[in-house]
């Protein structure tokens, strides 16, 4: 947190000198966040424990988009020739989808395939500063905010949640840990307008690094997608 702040006054302290105004708004964030590379699949399916209905996906990284949401504060300046130097910071939990077809498991005598249906999610819970610089257009007297800079996402925590169940409705579960990584880095563009104190955005954010760097075994290249929109409100 300490760091974002500087990155606030650096950019306030650069642009003081000709600045026009100085805008801080509170936005909610939601979006469609999904993997993709080599790696990234779209039909998976659950590795059992041994005589268990619990176990894990034997691929959870999902090309399938699931329900993200965040918060975030925005601070930016805009000088007298309409350029932008900002940055968001806050919260954000990203939710990737992949289909789960069948399960595989052992009986304690013999090995079983099972047909199933079902999905499992990644859940990606993370702490994020976007510093960033763009171009204020004007339409009608009404704002419109184009903006590109890096996204930093400080990972806090990466879940597996999986459900299934077979033709006769026996149930299916997978609920571990898939933290592989500490910090995404995303190179973001995004699209901002506003009404009065209300606005709305939309960005899209892919990712730089690999969530299966140092696997061993096969293909492992995943990263990750967001395609992300909002509703923001002025707070000055």
């Amino acid at each position: 947190m300490k760091k974002n702040i500087k990155i606030l006054l650096l950019i306030l302290v650069m642009t003081k000198g000709f600045s026009q105004k100085t805008e801080l708004k509170i936005c909610l964030n939601s979006g469609l966040f999904h993997f993709s590379g080599e790696s990234a699949e779209a039909i998976s399916q659950f590795n059992l424990s041994s005589d268990s209905n619990l176990g894990y996906t034997n691929n959870p990284y999902g090309t399938k988009s699931g329900f993200s949401y965040g918060l975030s504060l925005n601070l930016q300046r805009v000088n007298k020739i309409n350029l932008i130097f900002g940055v968001n910071t806050g919260f954000q939990a990203n939710k990737s989808k992949i289909i789960i077809n069948s399960v595989f498991g052992y009986d304690g005598t013999n090995a079983y395939n099972k047909s199933v249906i079902g999905q499992t999610f990644i859940i990606n819970r993370s702490l994020f500063t976007n510093p960033f610089i763009g171009y204020r257009f004007e339409i009608n007297k009404i704002p419109i905010d184009i903006v590109g800079g890096i996204n930093f996402d400080y990972i806090l925590n990466t879940k597996e949640i999986g459900n299934a169940r077979d033709s006769n409705n026996i149930k299916y579960s997978t609920s571990i840990d898939r933290k592989t990584i500490t910090i995404d880095v995303s190179p973001k563009i995004q699209l901002a307008t506003e009404f009065k104190k209300f606005g709305f955005i939309i960005g899209y954010s892919t990712g730089l690094v690999n969530y299966r760097e140092g696997f061993v075994g096969g293909t492992n290249n995943v990263h990750s997608k967001n395609s992300n929109f909002g509703i923001t409100y002025k707070l000055k």
